[in-house]
């Protein structure tokens, strides 16, 4: 009788090991598979954006092929580069339909746009039981370059006529020898006049990738009125935020702008959430453009101080489709909150410890600001 049973449960086990192994298979197959779509996606995605950033910058459709095939080998799936061809890689152009969706149009001219078509494969385990030895999913990603509005929202507290230490109260050798609070414009050698060469590179390489973006400019501190104390001093009053320089094509009157706040004294403290208010206006109220791409960038050499928290902001300009890209300046900066405030509308933290860092940001930023993933 134990025999019989011995040798009934003997063949339940083989049949429960063998549905394990199977299940195990399954498993350990998807998870290879999924992560072999999401490195696809990641890789298709870097080589038309390598691609549109490509045209863009340099006018030529080969450079734009030549471009995404770099660009897709600077990536993994399962291990191994990406590689494609030619063939893998069409130009053409996209264009919004009535429902805000863009459409890609090969070989539709002017030529605005790269798309990526991408097979990859990998191997799967347990071939034998599942039937199949390998996966080969395809992606496929579009890049262009297209309307874009950017305001440039930037402060202009105090603190930005100190010198680069990143210690507060130290100033540029230079600064006029009287109450420095009260009586200085920026010198030579201060985060503002650091901050002009940066926004200068930044449009200089706006004009040369696109210079169809619309850019407007918005500078924030604090309030300062005759009550204050640097208001009662100077008997100058300065409102926590505003509009610079509207939205246009024209980048001059940026440029003077950013000049002629370099001229003047710079009083109070860091109410971002002002800036970044009036930021969101600037690029959601009159003469700024429905299905136009809308980027804010927020920079920063401290901490903000007064106003409400500037990651509600965020989240209010995220419901606005506004994107934000942040920059701390200097070490000392709050790098902390600017972090969430990018993170809240899906963009991307640039620190600078140093007067070229801040450069190469805003020119980071100018190159791929007008370079959009349209599916």
């Amino acid at each position: 009788m134990r025999t019989h049973r011995r040798g009934a449960i003997l063949p339940l086990m083989s049949a429960v090991f063998t549905v394990f192994l199977i299940m195990a298979a399954f498993s350990i197959n998807l998870a290879r598979m999924q992560l072999t779509r999401t490195e696809l996606k990641a890789a298709t995605d870097a080589a038309s954006r390598a691609g549109a950033e490509a045209l863009a910058r340099l006018d030529s459709t080969s450079a734009a092929v030549q471009a995404a095939i770099d660009g897709a080998a600077k990536n993994t799936v399962g291990n191994v580069p990406l590689t494609l061809t030619s063939d893998d890689v069409e130009l053409g152009a996209v264009e919004q339909n009535q429902s805000g969706i863009w459409v890609f149009e090969a070989g539709e001219t002017p030529t605005d746009s790269v798309q990526v078509n991408a097979t990859a494969s990998t191997s799967l385990t347990f071939s034998q039981l599942i039937g199949r030895s390998t996966f080969s999913p395809s992606a496929t990603s579009t890049a262009a370059f297209v309307e874009n509005e950017i305001c440039l929202v930037v402060d202009r507290s105090h603190s930005m006529c100190f010198n680069l230490s990143g210690t507060d109260w130290v100033y540029p050798t230079g600064t006029g020898p009287n109450d420095m609070l009260i009586s200085s414009a920026p010198a030579d050698g201060s985060r503002w006049r650091t901050l002009e060469s940066a926004i200068g590179a930044f449009l200089d390489t706006v004009a040369a990738v696109n210079s169809t973006q619309r850019v407007a400019l918005v500078t924030w501190g604090s309030d300062i009125t005759l009550q204050s104390y640097e208001g009662n001093l100077t008997g100058r009053t300065f409102p926590a935020a505003v509009i610079d320089a509207g939205l246009s094509t024209n980048l001059s009157p940026i440029r003077s702008a950013v000049l002629n706040r370099g001229q003047d004294i710079m009083l109070g403290g860091t109410n971002m959430t002002a800036g970044m208010q009036l930021g969101v206006s600037v690029l959601t109220g009159a003469g700024s453009h429905q299905f136009a791409k809308k980027t804010m960038i927020l920079m920063t050499d401290g901490k903000w101080n007064q106003g409400n928290n500037p990651i509600s902001t965020a989240n209010n300009a995220r419901a606005a489709g506004i994107t934000i890209h942040t920059v701390t300046f200097l070490d000392a900066a709050d790098q902390t909150d600017m972090k969430k405030v990018a993170k809240a509308t899906g963009g991307t933290h640039y620190h600078a410890s140093d007067a070229a860092a801040l450069e190469d940001a805003f020119r980071e930023l100018a190159r791929n600001l007008p370079i959009v993933l349209t599916d």
